[in-house]
């Protein structure tokens, strides 16, 4: 099964850099790396093309504001892998997200990951190259406190087990029932996606349009969700949040307009 990550970004060149010294660099190396840039920034452009890597594909478009739904089914459509894992631009996986991800995959399934959300404290020194992803992920119990300190959010997401360990199915016996995409860790097969025709680009606003809409069209076709958390791992850098209620508001009232709509109109395809 080929399997392609598709990284969504805009702008952060420096945890671009993270993330892709990471996904080269995973026990299982994807077939494709799709940055998929929701812009055209030169620095990115430039340091891709500097990796004269033939996995890596970039595609871009203007920067017209939020259309990283479009960006997503340029994507999509870019790809020749069956399977499909989304990522976002400030999100580092660890050295076995991808294995993970692929482990766990079954037919007519999206597996739905999280990330552990450092502050700035470990954040920066990632950044700054002064601490690796693998260190971080080894070295996660050990800096429990200090991890405190530095007010990580969902701090147990960052403690990663094998798919096939005793604890990790333990965990998702008795835990995890009710899993729901994010749209910075998730994954399924293309044919799925194509079934909906991708993501509704009618969204043009962070949150919603990225995984809960999508979600809600996948569950109509029977699709399950299943969770993937801490065996499919990664970390998420700090920055300010340019999330609110307003704009959960307006994409959940957009959201509820579409309820009975399971194909979207404006997606991979203008239908």
């Amino acid at each position: 099964m080929k399997v392609a990550v598709i990284v969504a970004v805009y702008k952060d060149l420096e945890a671009l850099q993270l993330i892709i010294e990471s996904l080269l660099n995973q026990t299982q190396v994807p077939d494709e790396i799709i940055v998929a840039e929701d812009a055209q920034h030169e620095n990115i452009k430039e340091y891709l093309h500097s990796l004269n890597n033939e996995k890596i594909i970039h595609i871009s478009h203007e920067d017209l504001g939020w259309r990283k739904e479009k960006i997503l089914n340029d994507a999509i459509k870019t790809a020749t892998s069956e399977y499909l894992i989304f990522i976002d631009g400030d999100c580092v996986p660890y050295k076995n997200f991808v294995k993970a991800q692929v482990d766990l995959s079954e037919k007519n399934t999206a597996l739905c990951g999280r990330r552990s959300e450092p502050g700035p404290y470990f954040s920066t020194k990632i950044r700054n190259h002064e601490l690796s992803i693998e260190a971080f992920e080894r070295n996660y119990l050990f800096n429990y406190f200090q991890l405190k300190k530095d007010k990580t959010k969902h701090l147990d997401e960052g403690v990663i087990f094998s798919p096939d360990s005793f604890i990790f199915k333990l965990i998702h016996k008795f835990g995890r029932k009710n899993s729901h995409i994010v749209g910075c860790n998730w994954s399924c097969h293309k044919e799925n996606l194509l079934t909906i025709n991708g993501f509704d680009e009618d969204f043009t606003l962070p949150t919603t349009g990225e995984d809960t809409d999508v979600e809600r069209r996948l569950r109509h076709f029977g699709v399950k969700m299943k969770s993937c958390r801490n065996a499919s791992g990664m970390v998420h850098l700090y920055h300010k949040s340019i999330f609110n209620r307003e704009i959960a508001a307006t994409t959940e009232a957009l959201m509820e307009t579409k309820k009975d709509i399971f194909v979207c109109k404006n997606g991979i395809e203008k239908l």
